[in-house]
């Protein structure tokens, strides 16, 4: 194979390693918010739409109207452009939420069980909804799916340039370099959207006037669910981190997060 198409797929590679991850929050908790194209938005709502047929949908109080209460609040603060907001709650025992890009959200009954019925159950289903919500803020989603058909061009470079009659070519290593690289970063992806989702929660629910501390909260009952319900993979293994290393991470970041919920009063 030619030197210049080793040195193309490595470029390329390295190029697109580069642009992975573009952070929607910088150190000072100041928010870009990011808006979703008009097939994202679409694709979200009809799968919302999907869901609601599909599942049951909980007409608890108990469950209801404390969403409404936090959405509302949460509403005031957070800016999704042509957002069409719907909070749904559905009957469904694991303790899980969701947001999709046009403003749609959705939370299981099962998380209830994490929240509580304490004086701090308002502020952990903000800190709940402020991350979920921030995922579509940030177009997660949509970067994620940029970041695969990235991937999968790469490879398919590589794959197609490989001659079987030249494999102990020592150039192929440097083509097989820049993509370990960029696999290398396109691995923990998700777990840098979660870190910034984690801030950008903290942010938002803060900004609602919610202590923002209840986002460690939060994340320590969860830590403690998970050791009473199997426990986790190692770290590298997961898309998402540890909850000690986002109880850390957001413990690191509390001062910045605190000034938001100061200036909410």
């Amino acid at each position: 194979m030619k030197r210049s198409s080793l040195i193309l797929i490595a470029l390329f590679a390295l190029a697109l390693q580069s642009c992975v991850f573009r952070s929607s929050i910088d150190e000072q908790g100041n928010i870009t918010v990011r808006t979703a194209n008009k097939l994202m938005r679409s694709h979200g709502v009809r799968q919302f739409e999907k869901m609601k047929r599909k599942k049951v949908i909980s007409t608890d109080p108990r469950f209801t109207e404390p969403v409404a209460r936090v959405a509302e609040r949460l509403k005031q603060v957070i800016v999704l452009p042509k957002a069409e907001w719907e909070f749904v709650v559905f009957e469904d025992l694991s303790p899980n939420a969701f947001a999709l890009p046009g403003g749609k959200v959705g939370v299981n009954t099962g998380l209830f069980q994490i929240i509580g019925d304490d004086d701090q159950a308002d502020a952990i289903l903000a800190a709940i909804l402020g991350h979920e919500i921030s995922h579509t803020t940030a177009t997660h989603a949509q970067q994620r799916i940029i970041n695969a058909i990235a991937l999968i061009a790469v490879g398919q470079l590589l794959w197609s340039s490989l001659d079987s009659s030249e494999l102990d070519n020592p150039e192929y290593a440097l083509a097989g370099f820049a993509l370990a690289g960029y696999l290398a970063e396109a691995l923990p992806f998700s777990r840098k959207q979660e870190y910034e989702s984690d801030k950008m929660g903290a942010v938002y629910m803060a900004q609602a006037g919610y202590n923002p501390r209840a986002s460690i909260e939060l994340w320590k009952r969860l830590r403690d669910y998970h050791r009473i319900n199997g426990g986790q993979q190692p770290e590298f293994l997961r898309t998402h981190p540890h909850d000690d290393s986002r109880i850390e991470a957001l413990e690191a970041f509390m001062p910045v997060a605190l000034r938001f919920y100061a200036s909410s009063k």
